[in-house]
């Protein structure tokens, strides 16, 4: 069975996906950063730039929003816009914006701009292709633009039915704003990830969804109430513990950011990743077996295939991926290797593809980049290393330090605590993450004192009790 534990932090906030405890997927998100993908605002257009058929947009933030524009878009200075975020701004430039607005249900995409009805290639069978979009058609009365997610697989007309009307009924609230009052306004906030995981993926597969937060435990009481009553009595709230320790979900991260990987049958693989691509090297290792050389290597392979599928989900790999398999002598072999590894990714709801097999005898695949992997929250360069090694980043001990007042505030009634780190780390920490301590000394209502020392090692973090 699968479990879903969200661990939410003051810096972060993490999603992991368990099958029968094991590790399958994670999602991290930065609290640091203010999410603003698919919201939607009205906002007033500034200045238009006919040249390259383009404007600016106020939409409340600092920076003014860019909008391209289409031939017969006939957008003036002053005018108010319904516009949704498709890419939040970075650096000095702003936001880029959409005017075809949409809205995701759990199995539908709502487009208020269009009246097409299009559907998720990833809906392969062409009887579930069929049947889905004859019971859309059937109830879509109105016409409405709609694309039929991946998700819709299996799902009933009612459930179909429910929906759109309430997609329809959003964007109804939605316009209801955007016509009261004067100037940009947020008129939709888009869910966090977190939320948005659970509602797209709670089914009869999943038997808890664990949370720590006494606030996101109540929006999704409500949001899995709205989709099957039943299915509150999966959620689970254990508020202020540290879920990851508890599930044994830090052990099995510390094990994914290492480059070695052992294979229950004491074969291993190495995963080594560069700029330019991910290369991973299959051994034997340990495993003998009792069987032939060219048996020993064919299992070694196939338990391999399955676990580099997980491996690619668990550390977000993206790119060109070139995997190193032991060779094998028999083709048959090489053939149910490559549709054992096809079989694997096709669980990933990121699209990959195996490519083939490499003159060299390389196996190649590639899977779409739309987020940075795991490595880039939790690791960073050692710069003593000479850029051959990685330490843990400031995310990560930002993290471990809220989990140490979490145990502290659990065991003890010390509620005034100086903190020993590293004289680098000290000095991320007062330049970029001062907010963050301020918000975790709030939330557990203890004092922090941080101290700076230089004989300490980098990741270690000394805690010191006053009372």
């Amino acid at each position: 069975m699968k479990s879903i534990v969200i661990e939410s932090l003051v810096a972060s906030q993490k999603t992991a996906v368990l099958e029968d405890g094991k590790l399958v997927d994670i999602f991290i998100e930065d609290n640091k950063k203010d999410k603003t993908i698919s919201n939607i605002y009205r906002g007033i257009v500034k200045k238009v730039l006919p040249g390259i058929e383009a404007c600016f947009v106020d939409i409340g933030y600092e920076k003014l929003a860019y909008l391209q524009l289409k031939k017969d878009d006939n957008i003036k200075a002053g005018q108010e816009v319904l516009v949704q975020i498709n890419k939040e701004e970075i650096g000095t430039k702003g936001a880029k914006l959409n005017l075809e607005v949409s809205l995701a249900g759990r199995y539908l995409v709502y487009i208020p701009s269009n009246t097409r009805v299009t559907m998720s290639n990833k809906i392969l069978e062409e009887k579930e292709r069929f049947r889905l979009k004859k019971i859309v058609n059937t109830i879509n009365t109105e016409k409405m633009g709609l694309i039929i997610r991946t998700e819709a697989q299996g799902c009933s007309k009612e459930e179909l039915e429910k929906d759109i009307e309430d997609l329809k009924n959003r964007f109804e609230e939605i316009s209801k704003e955007y016509k009261l009052g004067i100037g940009p306004k947020l008129l939709y906030k888009s869910l966090d990830f977190a939320t948005k995981y659970v509602k797209d993926n709670i089914n009869n597969d999943i038997e808890k969804v664990i949370i720590n937060d006494k606030e996101k435990y109540e929006d999704l009481k409500l949001i899995l109430k709205s989709i099957k009553k039943d299915y509150i009595q999966k959620l689970t709230l254990e508020e202020n513990k540290d879920l990851f320790d508890l599930y044994k979900v830090n052990s099995q991260i510390e094990k994914v950011l290492n480059k070695k990987v052992w294979l229950k049958s004491g074969g291993y693989l190495i995963i080594e990743k560069t700029e330019a691509l991910t290369v991973i090297d299959v051994n034997t290792g340990k495993f003998t077996g009792s069987l032939k050389l060219d048996e020993t290597v064919y299992k070694t392979n196939l338990e391999a295939a399955k676990e580099i599928a997980r491996q690619l989900r668990i550390r977000d790999l993206a790119g060109i991926i070139i995997v190193d398999f032991i060779d094998m002598s028999k083709n048959k072999h090489k053939q149910t290797l490559i549709k054992t590894l096809e079989l694997e990714l096709s669980k990933d709801k990121r699209k990959s593809e195996v490519l083939g097999i490499t003159k060299l005898g390389l196996v190649e695949i590639a899977r779409r980049r739309e987020k940075d992997s795991i490595y880039k929250y939790y690791l960073k360069e050692c710069l003593e290393c000479e850029g051959k090694g990685y330490i843990k980043s400031a995310n990560y001990l930002i993290d471990n330090i809220e989990k140490e007042i979490i145990r502290i505030k659990e065991h003890t009634s010390y509620n005034n605590i100086k903190i020993e780190l590293h004289n680098e780390l000290y000095d991320v920490i007062q330049k970029n993450f001062t907010e963050t301590i301020k918000r975790i000394s709030k939330k557990y209502d203890v004092i922090i004192e941080l101290e700076a020392v230089n004989n300490i090692n980098y990741e270690k973090i000394n805690i010191i009790y006053n009372s």
